[in-house]
């Protein structure tokens, strides 16, 4: 996957990652593969009849009658879309791993 390539006809590839774009708050990476489906609050979107074919920011119809918007992947919207954890670090395991990024 490459962040520089853009090509406004996606889904020519199998395995090309996608964001989808449910709202403001709730993005979720996708790879487009013939045969998939991906399930969303809005519906079943199946790939190979909704979304391969279709254009970045094309708007697409789910199976419950609400719809998502097909993204291309940027930095900034793969970061964002990514479930994120935390990890707890105490005083001295910070303390390690600062000396370690030195030596």
């Amino acid at each position: 996957m490459s962040f520089v390539e853009y090509s406004r006809l996606p889904f020519q590839n199998e395995g090309r990652p996608t964001i989808v774009y449910l709202g403001h708050d709730s993005m979720m990476p996708v790879k487009v593969q013939q045969g998939a489906q991906t399930q969303t609050r809005y519906g079943v979107s199946r790939h190979s009849t909704d979304l391969i074919g279709q254009r970045y920011g094309s708007k697409v119809t789910c199976s419950k009658g609400g719809w998502v918007h097909v993204l291309h992947p940027t930095p900034e919207l793969w970061t964002v879309s990514l479930p994120h954890c935390t990890q707890i670090l105490y005083t001295t395991d910070i303390a390690t791993i600062t000396m370690m990024c030195w030596s």
